[in-house]
């Protein structure tokens, strides 16, 4: 959750309050949802084609807070984590030329912490979600702020107890609600952690490696972004995605490719990452508190890259959007 959210919130609660508007999460499971009104098509943003964009609805009260996505690599199937500590799983559905048309058959389930119990909610802030290899993977990571923590889980990710992953000191150091958003496995099985907080100048400290054996280095953002999710690419580059939120602005967002060698040289001691920006997602663009980011590659070549937002539980005044885009760099 953002830092600047709870003025936003009060906000965008008054100006609500006073016409009256109302927005429920009964009905369809998804909604359509236009990129932008009235644009020529195809609908770009900076190198990426937008394939569809779905409201993802359900009347659970643990549905939402969405802040890390990971899809099947046929598209079909997603695993997210929310904020509560639950797993959100679903199915998406396409239109004859390839677009994001709908989700639905959502599953929603508590992970467990170490003692085999739901983990706690007053402490409990899941942010960040890895696939350990390919999917269905070896197994997951999951990050939580506040107790800054990395937990790792066996493939079925829910219903099975936690092991605690030896973490970097410098994890006692992150801010209280500023810890590691973003937290992704490379193809070696190394994870790659990155906090939200800002040490200055736009750089944040990010560690790789695992249990006992983490390295340490620096990620470099544009201010006012912050780093909130990554994910792997077929050639052994990433993507990062960027959030950043204000109260005349609103949610904005913007997404980096570092390529496999730039990751690569990285990855050392005292090593400084920095991505080139390929997208940016601002109004009049549909836009949200985007939080989730991931991509499989294209049967046609191309690579498809999924943004998944967190309502921070505010259905009222925020929606849990799923979008999709095509990148062909």
């Amino acid at each position: 959750m953002s830092r600047p959210f709870r003025r936003l919130t009060a906000a965008l609660v008054l100006a609500l309050g006073l016409s009256g508007c109302a927005i429920g999460q009964d009905g369809p499971p998804s909604v359509p949802v236009s990129l932008l009104e009235e644009a020529p098509s195809p609908v770009r943003a900076g190198e990426l084609v937008w394939r569809g964009t779905v409201h993802l609805r359900d009347a659970n009260p643990d549905f939402g807070g969405l802040s890390s996505l990971r899809v099947s690599p046929d598209g079909t199937q997603f695993v997210a984590i929310s904020d509560r500590g639950k797993r959100v799983a679903g199915r998406l559905s396409y239109d004859r030329d390839g677009h994001l048309s709908g989700a639905g058959g959502y599953s929603i389930n508590p992970l467990l912490g170490t003692d085999g119990q739901p983990l706690p909610g007053l402490f409990n802030d899941t942010e960040g979600l890895a696939l350990i290899g390919p999917w269905p993977g070896d197994g997951w990571a999951v990050s939580m702020e506040r107790r800054h923590s990395i937990l790792r889980y066996p493939p079925a990710l829910a219903g099975s107890a936690a092991v605690l992953l030896d973490a970097p000191a410098g994890f006692a150091d992150l801010p209280f609600n500023a810890g590691i958003e973003t937290l992704t496995a490379l193809p070696d099985g190394r994870l790659l952690a990155i906090a939200e907080n800002d040490a200055g100048q736009g750089r944040h400290r990010a560690w790789v490696g695992g249990s006992g054996a983490w390295v340490a280095f620096l990620y470099q953002a544009l201010p006012p972004f912050l780093p909130v999710d990554a994910a792997r690419l077929p050639d052994g580059g990433i993507l990062v995605l960027e959030r950043r939120v204000g109260l005349l602005g609103g949610w904005g967002s913007r997404i980096l490719h570092v390529d496999a060698a730039t990751l690569s040289a990285s990855l050392a001691p005292g090593g400084v990452m920095q991505g080139r920006e390929i997208a940016r997602l601002n109004p009049p663009m549909v836009t949200e508190n985007y939080e989730g980011i991931d991509t499989r590659p294209l049967p046609g070549g191309g690579v498809a890259v999924y943004l998944v937002s967190d309502n921070n539980f505010k259905p009222v005044i925020q929606r849990t959007l799923l979008t999709m885009f095509d990148w062909r760099p």
